[in-house]
């Protein structure tokens, strides 16, 4: 298990049995940066739950490239 925290509100957590540190970094820094471009959206709520399918679907595409 990794965990990212981005702020107080906000953390990241990736359940693996990866011991590919650089692809979890890699991932974490991808991650956050689909984060900010939520964030970015003036529709969503910060601190809300995400439940962009678009997100989703990104986040596991690349869990599968890094991981």
């Amino acid at each position: 298990m990794s965990l990212q925290v981005i702020s107080v509100r906000t953390q990241f957590m990736l359940l693996h049995d990866s011991r590919n540190d650089d692809g979890i970094k890699s991932f974490f820094q991808d991650v956050h940066e689909l984060y900010i471009k939520i964030l970015l959206n003036s529709l969503y709520l910060p601190g809300s739950r995400i439940t962009s399918s678009h997100f989703d679907a990104k986040v596991r595409a690349l869990a599968r490239k890094y991981l």
